[in-house]
């Protein structure tokens, strides 16, 4: 973080500007979840956000090519007067005024960007059509910022992120943001069963707890022929064994 940085930082915590909901309501990013902004966030770096605010400022006042995408025109506004008034230039900065889940999946395919920070819509299944674009344009390398991940619309991806080898886990601040590095695309086939996230399958825990010795044989049933192709695996002769007694 750079000293002009820390101090943009340490003026957003001490002025709390109001951005949010015509100038009434103040939901900017936490302080520790600014200052891992400014921490990773280098001159010339082309960066990404969902939602607009506390953390736009930032971005650009480390010296960005920034987008932030939110829906919200008059909060565009009072963020980019705001860091002018600090005396920030605000030359790299642009904002796309719309749903993340319509503007995401219409950035240019050769678009790249070097970090990604997701804090916009927090409803279900926003913030997870958000990762899945996002994960599109973010370089190899690059570094994905997740706000807010106790609201467990936010914390599946969280989790997904902390189960994936693809991805890194690189910081927790605030107890709510977390940094993952993506090391590698994302396998664009239906390989869900090589996915880390789905080891648990079969899981039939939606069932009603009354349905429990059902629940049971289910598992057991779907589980069987991966136990019998490891046994084969492992002891040819008992594979051979199994053969044999089904062709006879």
């Amino acid at each position: 973080m750079s000293a002009a940085t820390n101090v943009i930082v340490d003026k957003l915590v001490a002025d709390e500007p109001v951005f949010h909901s015509g100038g009434t309501r103040v939901w900017n990013a936490m302080t520790g979840t600014m200052a891992l902004i400014a921490r990773y966030v280098q001159p010339g770096h082309r960066t990404l956000e969902t939602g607009a605010g506390a953390s736009t400022v930032v971005f650009v006042a480390a010296g960005a090519e920034h987008l932030a995408i939110s829906p919200f025109g008059d909060e565009h506004r009072r963020i980019v007067e705001y860091a002018e008034s600090l005396s920030i230039n605000t030359s790299k900065l642009r904002f796309a005024e719309g749903s993340s889940t319509d503007v995401l999946p219409a950035l240019p395919a050769d678009d790249r960007y070097d970090v990604a920070f997701i804090d916009g819509m927090h409803s279900f299944p926003a913030p997870v059509v958000d990762f899945h674009y996002v994960d599109r344009v973010l370089k190899l390398g690059g570094l994905l910022l997740l706000d807010d991940v106790p609201i467990p619309a936010v914390g599946v991806v969280n989790r997904f992120l902390e189960s994936s080898p693809d991805w890194e886990p690189v910081a927790l601040v605030d107890d709510r943001a977390a940094v993952f590095r993506k090391l590698a695309e994302a396998d664009r086939e239906d390989n869900w069963r090589q996915q880390p996230f789905n080891k648990r399958y079969p899981d039939f825990s939606h069932l009603p707890l009354r349905r429990a010795p059902h629940r049971i044989k289910l598992e057991a049933a779907e589980r069987l022929p991966a136990v019998k192709r490891e046994l084969g695996r492992r002891f040819p002769a008992l594979k051979q064994a199994w053969v044999s007694r089904r062709d006879s």
